[in-house]
């Protein structure tokens, strides 16, 4: 029912509140290094990262959130935080286009045969580390930890 100024907006005493805002993605990246060099330096799962995550973003923005897939795209690459994955192997035979870790373009590994011609063997990613090959490959598993300075886990294995 439109308004009385002929607008379909209603009126401004019945406009809802929003639920949730988008985060911007600077500030969810600051965040997470904030949160991988805290306390706790590794998560085992992505819900436990977003958890810990959301906490520290809504000290400065109380309505936000963020979903697994926009946390995924915002944070590879990122100076700090260290994104490992397990997968799994799957021989349903459908092929893939976007990357499932980040949504990127995937783009053909090629190899040259010994009469000159080039074969696909499979597909990577040019933004994370995703590669796929006949069986493709399945993310099950995301952890979450903080990186040092070569882009490798801060943490210490032990191993003198």
């Amino acid at each position: 029912m439109p308004a009385k100024d002929g607008t379909d907006a209603p009126p401004a005493s019945r406009r809802r509140e929003p639920r949730f805002r988008r985060p911007p993605a600077e500030l969810v990246q600051r965040a997470a290094r904030r949160v991988v060099r805290g306390g706790k330096a590794s998560f085992a799962s992505q819900a436990a990262f977003r958890d810990a995550l959301i906490a520290q973003i809504r000290r400065d923005e109380p309505l936000a959130t963020i979903g697994g897939r926009r946390l995924r795209q915002l944070l590879v690459g990122v100076p700090g935080v260290r994104i490992q994955v397990r997968y799994t192997e799957r021989h349903d035979g459908r092929s893939v286009d976007r990357c499932p870790v980040c949504g990127s373009d995937l783009v053909p590994i090629h190899n040259r045969t010994l009469t000159g011609g080039t074969v696909t063997l499979g597909q990577r990613c040019q933004r994370c580390e995703y590669w796929t090959h006949g069986v493709r490959r399945v993310p099950v598993r995301y952890t979450f930890s903080q990186a040092g300075i070569d882009g490798r886990s801060a943490r210490r294995t032990g191993v003198a």
